[in-house]
């Protein structure tokens, strides 16, 4: 058997194996891009804040005046604002540990007047004519309070148009009452309405003070414009001869030995409204001896 006999023979068959190889797919950009998971908006300011950012040395990075920055656009406009800003007059603002000094410094520069006396204020009106005093205890404290001329003109107008509508108001409703005042007398007078004011004004002014009859009362109306005011002296003035008592050209008013007669009248009556405080005509009653008595002083 020859040699090559002899190794055909003996070698092993070899058998082919089939070697099957599981290739995981390779991740793309283009995958990637196309993957459900959303992103946050956070996420993107992140990564879009880190892409900037890396490409500042260490140094700056990490300072806090760059990392409040999340988009570069942010720090490009502060830069530019804070460029402008060069040259300018700066306020610093003041806190509550600032002294009293650098308020005023703020206050000045801010435009406050150097002084009180300096405000030129418009204080002009013709409903409510304002106090000069007033005026120069408002222009202190504005100053105080460091308002500019502008601010303190502002809050003066406000306060003037306040009272000029109030004063308004109230002249309205004081012509009311005293129409309404008028209505009821008209109404439970009729024909005797004017000879009953007529005696009932001349009784009043005759003993009372003026300045108590203009006194204004909450309703808007005057003292001397009440109606039970009015109806009060009306019948007092009714009670009395008009000829003795109010009118001064009378010869029998200024007689004394009248007026103590009806005085004496009126007081020794001790059952009388005079000293019965129950009776319904004591005011009344009170008020003519008080009358007489003034007559008799005068």
């Amino acid at each position: 058997m020859s040699s090559e006999q002899i190794t055909e023979q003996t070698a092993s068959p070899v058998e082919k194996t089939e070697t099957t190889e599981t290739t995981e797919p390779k991740a793309t950009i283009a995958s990637v891009a196309k993957t459900d998971t959303p992103v946050s908006p956070t996420t993107e300011q992140t990564v879009a804040a880190k892409s900037w950012k890396e490409a500042i040395s260490q140094e700056f990075r990490n300072d806090p005046n760059i990392e409040k920055f999340t988009e570069i656009d942010a720090l490009a406009k502060s830069y530019i604002n804070a460029t402008q800003m060069i040259g300018k007059d700066k306020v610093a603002v003041p806190n509550q540990n600032s002294t009293e000094d650098q308020w005023n410094e703020v206050f000045d520069k801010l435009g406050r007047p150097a002084s009180a006396d300096k405000y030129t204020l418009d204080v002009k009106s013709d409903v409510v004519p304002l106090n000069e005093g007033d005026v120069k205890q408002f222009a202190e404290n504005a100053h105080k309070l460091g308002l500019s001329n502008t601010q303190a003109q502002g809050v003066l107008e406000f306060y003037k148009n306040n009272m000029e509508s109030n004063a308004q108001q109230s002249q309205v409703d004081t012509e009311t009452s005293q129409v309404q005042a008028e209505q009821e007398l008209r109404k439970e007078w009729g024909r005797d309405f004017e000879a009953n004011v007529k005696r009932a004004g001349a009784l009043a002014k005759a003993n009372m003070n003026p300045d108590i009859l203009d006194l204004e009362l909450k309703s808007g109306i005057r003292v001397g414009d009440h109606p039970e005011l009015i109806k009060g002296f009306a019948k007092i003035a009714s009670m009395m001869s008009e000829d003795k008592i109010v009118s001064p050209e009378s010869d029998s008013t200024n007689k004394s030995a009248d007026i103590e007669s009806q005085i004496t009248t009126i007081t020794d009556n001790r059952k009388g409204p005079y000293w019965n405080k129950r009776h319904p005509d004591h005011d009344k009653s009170v008020q003519q001896v008080y009358t007489l008595r003034e007559m008799l002083n005068s």
